[in-house]
């Protein structure tokens, strides 16, 4: 059994708080035993007066030496090891979680000395304290606020308090780093939603979204706690990078509004369109290249309602092609298989204006193509990119996308090409795109905003 015994001149009140709860039942299984003892029950005049005016002069009063002493002595007397005495003070050394680990595994009965006015006789320190404590740089009016700190955070260590490990070894200090955030029920409250891959099921990614949110609240809120870390880890360095990149991405202007696009937007659709080609070929990416997509692709596109654009500030920002029409080159899946034979939406062709890469816009295309596809009754999500195309890909796994195979895509022939081209020289790139593609699928579930028509 784990003993702590407070000495303290409100015992009542220390006794009640550390009585209820989860140390209340822990010392009801006699686990802990928690008790307290009245400083002023071990006085020797009729007063029960435990304190005095300190020597040398100055404001207030000083606890003295002999009833603490007294007080102390009484408990020591009624075992054979001397207890492990804590005083609580400005003074002492700042409580860490290492310190209440310490106490809770090294030692196995504690007192707490409770100080009051202004402190106690620094000799009753001397002879029986074995340290000092301190909650932080700041003085209260007594030690008893501290002493019932200490003593919850040394008792929920003890073995069997609570009911695993667990319970506390994902805590804020436990390794040096704050706590990543916590949600509950409801999914939305108030307008603000639930991170989804808290809703994943995905383990792996819940126990790494949960590792980058608490490296993160560590460098913003505890950059002293966050220089002692050890980062070297080869998926700490990846999640720092992905940190890195998230804080100095240009900000998203607000609101995003998303709408069925319409012809007069196809000047803006096929600017942002080349864009999206350039950038592929500066990443030797086969993809999106001899002018696909054109005008006349979009053209189709409008004409089956499918086509939707994004706006910041009125203006068009980013554009996405999502079709609830079976898409017939995905009956031909190689090397895996899809989830489900239900009906799904699938992702054509999307892109996001150059300024605002890295905003997190493409990361709103996705939630957007999520909630169209919800709001028609669909329930998966499907999307085929390049096997070079990283970005892509990185966006869909980053939401939750599962790949599942390949597939061969029919790739339209740009409108200029109307005879065979000649042959190539040996050892140069191919003239047409490669129609392999990587395919990606989803399964969708949540809110709703919008309507596929």
């Amino acid at each position: 059994m784990y003993r702590i015994d407070i000495m303290t001149l409100f015992p009542d009140t220390v006794g009640d708080v550390l009585s209820e709860s989860i140390l209340g039942r822990a010392q009801e299984r006699d686990i802990l035993r928690i008790d307290t003892h009245q400083i002023r029950d071990y006085t020797t005049n009729k007063q029960n007066q435990v304190d005095d005016y300190p020597y040398g002069g100055g404001r207030g009063a000083v606890l003295q030496a002999d009833p603490l002493y007294r007080c102390w002595d009484h408990i020591c007397q009624q075992y054979e090891k001397r207890p492990h005495t804590i005083f609580l003070s400005p003074c002492g050394k700042t409580f860490t979680q290492a310190d209440a680990r310490r106490l809770a595994w090294e030692e196995s009965h504690l007192i707490l000395v409770c100080g009051h006015y202004e402190g106690i006789d620094q000799r009753f320190i001397d002879e029986c304290v074995d340290e000092e404590i301190s909650l932080g740089d700041f003085v209260l009016t007594g030690g008893e606020i501290a002493a019932m700190a200490v003593a919850d955070a040394v008792c929920r260590l003890v073995p069997g308090v609570l009911s695993d490990a667990e319970c506390f070894e994902n805590e804020s200090h436990w390794d040096g780093l704050l706590e990543y955030p916590q949600y509950s029920r409801p999914a939305v409250w108030h307008g603000r939603e639930v991170p989804e891959v808290l809703s994943t099921g995905d383990h792996a990614k819940i126990e790494r979204w949960r590792r980058k949110q608490s490296l993160l609240r560590t460098r913003e809120r505890r950059p002293d706690l966050y220089e002692k870390l050890d980062l070297s880890s080869k998926e700490d360095q990846k999640l720092l990078s992905e940190l890195e990149r998230e804080l100095n991405r240009p900000p998203l202007p607000q609101p995003v509004n998303c709408r069925s696009a319409s012809e007069d937007d196809l000047p803006a659709i096929l600017a942002i369109a080349a864009q999206a080609q350039a950038f592929l070929a500066s990443r030797g990416v086969d993809q999106w290249q001899d002018g696909y997509p054109e005008r006349r692709h979009f053209l189709v596109d409008l004409e089956r309602n499918e086509c939707f654009v994004l706006t910041c500030d009125d203006e068009i920002c980013a554009f996405f092609v999502l079709s609830a029409r079976p898409e017939p080159s995905y009956s031909n899946l190689t090397d895996g298989k899809w989830s489900s034979d239900e009906p799904y939406a699938v992702l054509h062709r999307c892109a996001v204006a150059e300024q605002y890469r890295g905003s997190g816009l493409a990361d709103r295309v996705i939630a957007e193509c999520q909630q169209l596809a919800l709001d028609q009754g669909i329930g998966w999500l499907r999307v085929d990119t390049h096997k070079k195309n990283k970005a892509m890909q990185g966006l869909l796994r980053r939401n939750g996308f599962q790949y599942r195979g390949n597939v061969l895509v029919d790739v339209p022939p740009p409108s200029h090409v109307i005879a065979p081209a000649a042959p190539r020289p040996f050892g140069s790139p191919p003239a047409t795109h490669d129609p392999r593609r990587q395919a990606f699928e989803k399964r969708i579930k949540q809110p709703n905003r919008h309507t596929l028509p």
